[in-house]
């Protein structure tokens, strides 16, 4: 019997891809960042460049539009329900109640965009990790789960600094519309008052770049897969949740 040792391999393994090259690959070659993930699952670059550009723009909207001004559409535009609700209000009451609205979403925007992106980061994560797991098999550990969230969202990066251009280039901020500030989705071709309020909110969620996020969801978690998945059947997944909870959504905005 040999006692001879085997020689040690001096080859070094393939180096990661840095945090630039991550978040550059995640628009030019996904695969290549979330093959990566599966080595290191790091996620708070992508998280904090996000919620930097997400504060980013909601100071631009309240310097060049103002809270007052969007609570003050958001207002005129909402459903029945709410409509009613106001139209029971005081001219004084309904002062108040706008100027209350302006500032939590100017504290909860300027301050906190960063905490409610983390938690519902992590939620989304969770949900899109059970589904994997439990249905498809997937046995995707939770981390790598969240960094394929974050790194899927980037192209929601591109919305927002388009939104701050649009602000800066000037907009009507009496139809200044939040949900749609660079007229991404369906609901920039549709009239509210002839479609009705649930279809226009349905198409704000027919969007450019949440089409784009849903594909790079459904990639990232068929590329991590222990169990093979393939791609059209990641991108299936997420998709049928998705309008899931388009749906759902807009039959809340209607109410």
């Amino acid at each position: 019997m040999s006692t001879s040792i085997p020689p040690v391999s001096t080859e070094a393994a393939p180096a990661g891809l840095s945090e630039p090259q991550r978040i550059v690959n995640a628009f030019l070659a996904p695969s290549k960042t979330f093959e990566d993930i599966r080595h290191n699952s790091s996620w708070w670059v992508p998280w904090l460049l996000g919620s930097i550009l997400a504060m980013s723009f909601f100071l631009t909207v309240d310097k060049k539009v103002g809270f007052e001004t969007v609570a003050k559409n958001q207002m005129e535009n909402a459903g029945g329900f709410a409509q009613r609700a106001m139209g029971r209000l005081t001219p004084e009451q309904r002062e108040e109640a706008l100027q209350r609205q302006a500032k939590i979403q100017r504290i909860g925007t300027l301050y906190f965009t960063w905490l409610v992106s983390l938690l519902f980061s992590v939620v989304a994560a969770a949900v899109l990790m059970a589904i994997f797991n439990f249905v498809l098999e997937a046995d995707i550990p939770f981390r790598q789960a969240l960094a394929i969230l974050f790194y899927a969202t980037l192209p929601k990066s591109i919305s927002l600094v388009l939104g701050i251009v649009v602000l800066l280039i000037g907009v009507d901020a009496s139809a200044y519309d939040l949900q749609n500030p660079v007229a991404s989705n369906l609901g920039a071709l549709l009239d509210p008052n002839m479609v009705g309020k649930f279809l226009f909110r349905f198409g704000t969620f027919i969007d450019l770049f949440s089409i784009w996020t849903v594909i790079l969801l459904g990639m990232g978690f068929a590329k991590l897969s222990r169990k093979k998945i393939s791609t059209a059947t990641g991108i299936t997944a997420v998709a049928v949740l998705y309008t899931i909870l388009a749906l759902v959504g807009a039959g809340l905005a209607a109410l």
